[in-house]
């Protein structure tokens, strides 16, 4: 299928006066997806039913959601679970997964912030924090290898790395996981929407994502995979009302008068992902759900052929322009939607991101572990043009480019 890109481009009104080019930091307005949260504040405004049959109709759309979900990563829909964010989504997992003393975590020194804190939190229950170094913006399975052993409880990494868009092989993290009796937790924020992801190919056991990058969705909306052999071996410790089984009895939507808060919520955690879930941004979930449903009509494996085209047409142009150097790799097996290039240091990078996006260029500058540079995060719904005035402004255009 040939996805129709300037039809997808009228749902995304940006395009009309910039180039945009920054998903990787937050995707631009869908009018499908603010469409279906206004739906919800209608709803919303205009309540015409008692309280708990609303409710139910309103969590229909997010158990839609969940069935898109899971059908984007190929997971059973008992797999899947909505958070807020993944740092809260890591935390609950990190919570549920048995560690002390004389085990260890292995990180690596690309990961943003988000997929590091909650494992660093850690500590205080005395797990050692282990990492992986880069080499030239890349990870190698041989340097994990170093860091792994019999005392390993998990080895948490980004799909696809913010500062040089290197995109790790999970199915040979997994086999030396699995060796050691450790898991691997992966943070898809930048890869989950443009890229294919199968967590039955890859193997891995815990999942969590973001909805405002790449899945162009709402703020403070997620996903969290946990695989099913999983889910019932342990218990976060960070609960809420929405992860445990209650009396059913007297959960009747709350009607029972002897309803006992302590003792009738005191019936141990779902058999689902849902022991891991906390969203209860109904309008958000909506909003999710239409992008979510929007990307399986296009097909993901479309979406990424999108996006590794437009991404080769990216690199070919930056091989013409004098005075840069490219960070990213540019193999096609390790790379993503995320292609960095640098002028040589942070100044003269941050000089460039200023002055295109005055021309009306989006792209953002980032660096972690003395890598990083100018970052362009190229999506199904960029073109060749948006490229073409990317070029121009890197060329010396200093005019403001038009838009139509």
């Amino acid at each position: 299928m040939k996805l129709d890109i300037n039809t997808i481009r009228e749902n995304f009104p940006i395009f009309r006066h910039r180039a945009y080019l920054d998903t990787a930091c937050y995707a631009p307005t869908c009018l499908k997806v603010s469409k279906a949260v206004e739906d919800w504040w209608e709803s919303r405004s205009s309540i015409s039913a008692p309280s708990f049959e609303q409710t139910y109709d309103w969590l229909q759309p997010i158990a839609d959601a969940r069935t898109d979900a899971s059908k984007l990563i190929n997971a059973s829909e008992d797999e899947i679970t909505f958070i807020t964010s993944t740092g809260l989504g890591l935390n609950k997992i990190a919570s549920a997964i048995p560690m002390g003393k004389g085990d260890n975590i292995v990180l690596n020194d690309l990961d943003f912030s988000t997929n590091i804190v909650p494992w660093l939190a850690q500590r205080q229950r005395g797990v050692e924090i282990r990492r992986v170094k880069h080499r030239n913006g890349k990870l190698y399975l041989e340097d994990f290898e170093k860091m792994v052993n019999s005392h390993t409880k998990v080895i948490a990494i980004s799909s696809v790395q913010w500062t040089t868009g290197f995109r790790v092989d999970l199915g040979a993290l997994v086999k030396l996981a699995e060796a050691n009796d450790a898991y691997v937790v992966v943070d898809t924020m930048q890869s989950l929407g443009a890229l294919e992801f199968d967590v039955r190919k890859t193997g891995i056991h815990f999942m969590v994502a973001q909805g405002y990058k790449w899945l162009f969705g709402p703020f403070a909306t997620g996903i969290l995979f946990c695989r099913r052999d999983l889910i019932d071996k342990y218990e976060p410790l960070i609960a809420e009302p929405a992860n445990v089984l209650k009396n059913p009895k007297k959960e009747s939507y709350m009607h029972e008068p002897s309803l006992d808060n302590l003792t009738d919520y005191d019936f141990g955690f779902v058999p689902t992902a849902a022991r891991y879930q906390s969203c209860s941004n109904i309008s958000g979930l909506w909003g999710l759900g239409a992008a979510l449903k929007y990307i399986n009509l296009l097909g993901i494996s479309n979406i990424e052929e999108r996006v590794q085209n437009l991404v080769e047409y990216l690199v070919q142009g930056l091989k013409k322009i004098p005075n840069i150097k490219i960070v990213s790799p540019i193999e096609r097996e390790c790379r993503s939607g995320i292609v960095v290039f640098t002028y040589g240091s942070v100044e003269s990078d941050l000089k460039m991101m200023e002055q295109l996006s005055k021309l009306g260029v989006g792209v953002s500058v980032r660096y972690t572990a003395g890598c990083g540079g100018i970052r362009v995060s190229c999506h199904f719904y960029n073109n060749e043009e948006d490229l073409d005035k990317l070029f121009s402004g890197l060329k010396g255009h200093r005019k403001l480019l038009s838009f139509h």
